[in-house]
């Protein structure tokens, strides 16, 4: 479908957030994704003029669709960043499995790094404003404060909504006062309930690899985990 961009703003270090308005009916769940194509490049890209991007705001939303990336030197996210507002673009919705679950009785922990936040923020976004009832640790690793995206909203969620909560851990930042360990079993087993939780996991592929290797270690099952890989940082 035919969308226009109506929005754009930088939220975190090199990290891009952009609007769209659609111009007939579509449909996600939260945590789903989209096709971005655009019309030209204005610049050279190998990988084309398409991209994969979890879709950030809640399904509520009639019209609107929010994607957020890290901004990169290809030709596709410089040419994205640089298209002025009213641009038309082309978005496909593409549907995905990583969705937030329909049970609300085994607690939820998301385990997000860097720009893996983008499909928790539509299943966050989706559990405020409904209300569902589940119950939701997040872990949310990045390097430092500067690249943490959503931030702000997240803090402002959990002193809403007591059925939330958050852990931050900062890998590479001296100032930071919290977390700064990366995650392991050792942390998984002193934050989480590794026996009764479910596992949502998301961010780039060597991560996601590495967190449920630890979740294993740490004693859960199989079954309770679920992951997403981002491997079109480009």
């Amino acid at each position: 479908m035919t969308t226009s961009i109506t929005n754009k703003k930088i939220i975190a270090q090199d990290t891009l957030l952009v609007e769209f308005a659609a111009t007939e009916p579509f449909s996600f769940e939260a945590g789903q994704y989209l096709t971005l194509t655009l019309d030209k490049l204005n610049y050279p890209d190998l990988r084309g003029n398409s991209r994969i991007f979890s879709i950030v705001n809640a399904p509520i939303e009639t019209g609107k669709l929010r994607i957020t990336t890290r901004l990169t030197d290809s030709g596709f996210k410089k040419t994205l960043a640089e298209l002025p507002l009213d641009a038309r673009v082309t978005i496909n919705i593409e549907g995905g499995d990583f969705i937030l679950p329909t049970q609300t009785s085994q607690p939820l922990v998301f385990i997000a790094g860097g720009i893996g936040i983008t499909p928790f923020m539509s299943m966050l976004d989706y559990f405020q404003q409904k209300n569902t009832g589940h119950t939701i640790l997040l872990i949310y690793s990045n390097r430092n404060l500067a690249s943490t995206a959503y931030k702000k909203e997240l803090e402002n969620i959990a002193r809403e909504n007591k059925n939330f909560k958050i852990i931050f851990t900062m890998t590479q930042d001296d100032h930071w006062q919290g977390e700064k360990r990366k995650i392991d079993s050792e942390f998984i087993k002193e934050y989480t309930d590794p026996m009764n939780n479910y596992y949502m996991v998301a961010g780039p592929p060597r991560m996601v690899q590495a967190i449920i290797s630890e979740l294993e270690q740490a004693g859960v099952a199989a079954a309770n985990i679920k992951s997403e890989n981002f491997s079109g940082y480009n």
